[in-house]
């Protein structure tokens, strides 16, 4: 069974292509950050994008915030960020989140911390707050998400526990600090957790790059220390390859981008358990997912964006974009600042995604 090594010793896109490469060989501040309930549709007559468009990425180690107006349309082509937060203390920033309180937060795979920042931090500003140190476990967290709580939950599939790991923080949790509670462990089946997302009822939605699978747990279930117990349900899929994120839009459905292909790919799914054929799968020559880490996100009017490490762009389908098909619109460019893009998040103000 494979287990994602340590890779901090590596360059941050040597990592991205020993990650990848490792993944298809396994086959077979003291405050507390809150977010609102379950996400609005947009109103009538609202912006029928999202207005911001954030990117990690681990060339450069850096969170890159790009404008896209309020117009009919987003804007596009070489854009200049808004905001290019290249601190010092972001490391292979895996996956981000927006907890809709102003605050970016970052897992950052080589450093082993989780880290955030306010949405208009710029040039090298440092971390408003940090969880770091022997006693969090932390290893290399690939995914972060914090629920209307405040509570904190990451991904890790090298854990210190032993195993691969989601461990839960409480709620203003800062430094070094011990996770609350944690799931791993040989009932959870989890073996490589990559991103993972809650819905609106709190349960735990987590990648299994392994199995490969979509995971869910149950939150009402978990106890403190550690949490040794099977899935509430799975997802699984023919069309799987190396699931690596997902992203649960305002409609409830399940987005899982992939990377075992040729052509790395996004697919959308029922929040059912049990094997599915996705709803829409967007991969193909044609989309300039060319392969490699992969992030997606999608806003309440139905554009997804997908960036891809491989070609430095984000790309934007239409809603009812499906297959073998182009980008409606692309960012991408000099300008733009991108290197290796891994990870993304869209959000408006007054209209969080």
């Amino acid at each position: 069974m494979f287990r994602m090594p340590r890779l901090r010793s590596l360059g941050a896109v040597a990592a991205l292509g020993l990650l990848a490469g490792l993944l298809t060989a396994c086959t077979g501040g003291n405050g507390t950050s809150t977010a609102p309930g379950p996400i609005p549709p947009l109103s009538p007559g609202g912006t029928p994008h999202a207005q911001y468009v954030v990117v990690g990425d681990v060339g450069n180690n850096s969170l890159l915030t790009y404008n896209l107006g309020t117009g009919s349309i987003p804007l596009s082509g070489n854009l200049a960020p808004a905001y290019n937060n290249h601190s010092g203390t972001l490391s292979t920033p895996f996956f981000i989140f927006n907890d809709f309180n102003s605050n970016l937060w970052a897992a950052n795979f080589f450093a082993g911390t989780v880290t955030w920042y306010s949405v208009s931090a710029n040039g090298g500003a440092p971390a408003s707050h940090t969880i770091s140190g022997a006693l969090t476990t932390l290893g290399c967290p690939t995914g972060v998400y914090i629920n209307p709580a405040g509570v904190i939950y990451v991904a890790d599939p090298c854990s210190t526990h032993g195993v691969a790991s989601i461990d839960v923080f409480a709620a203003g949790a800062v430094g070094n600090v011990a996770p609350s509670a944690w799931i791993g462990g040989a009932a959870t089946t989890i073996s490589s957790p990559q991103g993972l997302s809650i819905d609106s009822s709190g349960d735990i939605w987590v990648i299994d790059a392994n199995t490969p699978s979509v995971d869910e747990f149950a939150s009402v279930a978990l106890g403190s220390g550690q949490n040794n117990f099977p899935p509430t349900g799975v997802i699984t899929s023919a069309s799987f390859s190396i699931p690596l994120e997902i992203y649960i839009d305002y409609q409830k459905h399940i987005w899982v981008t992939d990377i075992g292909t040729t052509n790395s790919e996004v697919m959308e799914f029922n929040p059912t358990f049990g094997l599915q054929t996705p709803l829409c799968n967007i991969g193909g020559s044609n989309t300039n997912l060319t392969g490699g880490q992969i992030s997606v996100a999608v806003d309440n009017g139905g554009y997804v964006y997908a960036v891809q490490n491989g070609n430095r762009a984000i790309d934007i389908f239409a809603a009812g974009k499906c297959g073998n098909v182009a980008p409606t619109y692309t960012i991408s460019g000099g300008s733009t600042g991108m290197s290796a893009p891994s990870a993304v998040l869209v959000y408006s103000t007054g209209n969080d995604y």
